[in-house]
This record gives structure tokens, sequence and C-alpha cells, in this order.
């Protein structure tokens, strides 16, 4: 099998990830050897990869995590101690409210009867 240039840098990650045919990784070895700019981009494909071969999941160490649950137990007792305020001011405002109507109501109601004495 012939590998032309092009053929080598498409594949050059399945190489790297020993995903190919032992014919076609034998053929890429074969135009590697004896092509210079392609052994340039192979080496700065390898150096990059090695860069980038962190873990896709961090552990966390256990004060990490304690620490990560305390600041979220914290920002949510936080939110409910705010909406029990608000829940209270609200029902508060709403009993004031219903008084206030009701007082008006039977003062209306109280001031529209006759009271007149025979």
């Amino acid at each position: 099998m012939n590998m032309n240039c092009k053929m080598v840098t498409d594949i050059a990650e399945l190489y790297y990830d020993n995903s190919l045919s032992p014919e076609t990784k034998k053929a890429i070895r074969s135009h590697l050897r004896g092509c210079q700019k392609c052994r340039e981009y192979y080496r700065q494909y390898q150096a990059v990869r090695k860069q980038n071969t962190r873990p896709a999941v961090q552990i966390l160490s256990e004060e990490e995590t304690s620490e990560i649950e305390k600041k979220l137990w914290t920002g949510i007792s936080e939110k409910m101690r705010r909406r029990r305020f608000w829940n209270i001011v609200g029902t508060s405002a709403a009993i004031g409210a219903g008084s206030v109507m009701l007082t008006i109501g039977l003062l209306l109601t109280y001031n529209q009867k006759d009271h007149s004495v025979e």
C-alpha cells in the first residue's frame, strides 16, 4: 500500500491511537521514514496530544468535596431563608389588606343603615 502526505495527515490520529490494521500502520511507518514533512507533522501531533491528555474527570479530595458541599448547602439555606421571609411578608401584607378591606366594608354597611330613633 502506497501512502501520500494527505492520507498520512488525515489518519494521523488513528495511527497515534493504534487503531489501524497492521498493513496500514506499516505503510504509514514507511511513508514517515521517507517524508521529512510528514515526520515533522506527526512529531508535532504527538506533542500536542501528550499535552492534552488530562483526565476527563477530575477526582476531588474528600476535603475539596466537603468544602463544595458546604458552599452549596450554605447557598441553598440562604435562598430558603430569604424565600421564607418574603412568604411571611407577603402573607402578612395579604392579611393586612384583607383586614383593611373588611373594616371599610363593615363601616360602609354600618353607615348605610338607617339609625333613626322613632
